[in-house]
């Protein structure tokens, strides 16, 4: 699963560009995020889950920490204190490990379509956790959205009636909606610290805490690649993972995020069902059952049900 984290305080600045121009990098925003269910399916036919995971962290937090040390207006950012970097370690396991770890190891037993239809869920989870928690006030149309959205979810995970474990869809499924939850508590969570340092200095210590954490439970694929190594289709879906559906992506949306409204920015999270749909279909001949037809259609009402505003009167 990807970071599509919406910092705050990110409107600030509020440059004049393009519209079009800002739509064309939502629009390949979604695009790169949807390609990553069916790249990642190729990796993990070579090397393990954990292994492309403890890959995807590290090169990461590697390529953000040289962004940043190479920004020159970036290198006087405020400095972390201890307390800080504890909370950046909890942000880790949620935001990476965890959602990480269950999005790689879900998207090896279900299809692609499914597993981009189950990431759609995380806004619906994103509101019900600041809901709780009481980060933002609950509504009628939040909650319904939750709920309709959440409807969607399991009948994607319980397709005949029953919560069947021995079926290796089920299973993904459910792991694709506990990494979906980590990573909307994640986006509740890390507001605060967003709003006080540069966002792209909280990622690049999110990514090297969480490279750190799964390391010693991806070291045997670690090992296992270094004496078998990987095929060129191998090396260019991690490359693709890493840089075209992490680091890009968390680029062009932070470019975004400053001259357009979250709404705007969430509202291209839908696109990548399409995208992954239709790529699957194309490249790992996957089918779009009807289950899941109406599984999509339940949650993108969920989205668009919960972000609606009525119009305020004159």
């Amino acid at each position: 699963m990807t970071d599509q984290s919406l910092p705050t305080g990110a409107a600030r600045h509020a440059p004049t560009d393009s519209p079009l121009l800002v739509h064309s990098v939502l629009f390949t925003v979604a695009l790169l995020f949807g390609g990553n269910y069916v790249v990642a399916k190729f990796a993990i036919r070579e090397l393990s889950p954990l292994a492309l995971v403890v890959l995807r962290t590290s090169g990461t937090a590697a390529i953000l920490f040289a962004v940043s040390a190479l920004t020159p207006w970036r290198r006087g950012s405020q400095k972390f204190t201890r307390s800080e970097f504890r909370e950046l370690y909890l942000y880790s396991l949620l935001g990476a490990s965890i959602n990480q770890v269950c999005f790689l190891e879900g998207l090896s037993r279900t299809t692609a379509t499914n597993a981009s239809v189950m990431f759609v869920c995380v806004p619906l989870m994103t509101l019900g956790f600041a809901v709780m928690l009481g980060r933002e006030k609950a509504t009628l149309t939040g909650v319904t959205g939750i709920v309709v959205g959440l409807i969607g979810a399991l009948i994607l995970i319980v397709p005949k009636g029953n919560l069947d474990f021995s079926s290796s869809a089920t299973l993904g499924n459910v792991l694709l909606l506990i990494g979906g939850a980590s990573y909307g508590l994640y986006l509740v969570l890390t507001r605060p610290i967003l709003a006080r340092h540069d966002p792209l200095r909280v990622m690049s210590w999110v990514f090297l805490f969480a490279a750190l954490t799964v390391l010693p439970f991806g070291i045997g694929g670690i090992i296992d690649l270094s004496s078998h190594g990987l095929t060129n289709v191998g090396w260019a879906s991690v490359t693709y993972v890493v840089i075209g559906a992490t680091v890009f992506p968390y680029m062009l949306n932070s470019w975004a995020l400053v001259r357009v409204t979250a709404s705007v920015v969430a509202v291209y999270i839908l696109l990548q069902p399409v995208v992954a749909g239709t790529m699957g279909r194309l490249f790992l001949g996957e089918s779009f059952a009807p289950h899941t037809a109406l599984a999509a259609t339940l949650v993108v009402a969920g989205v668009l049900i919960s972000t609606w505003k009525p119009a305020s009167r004159v």
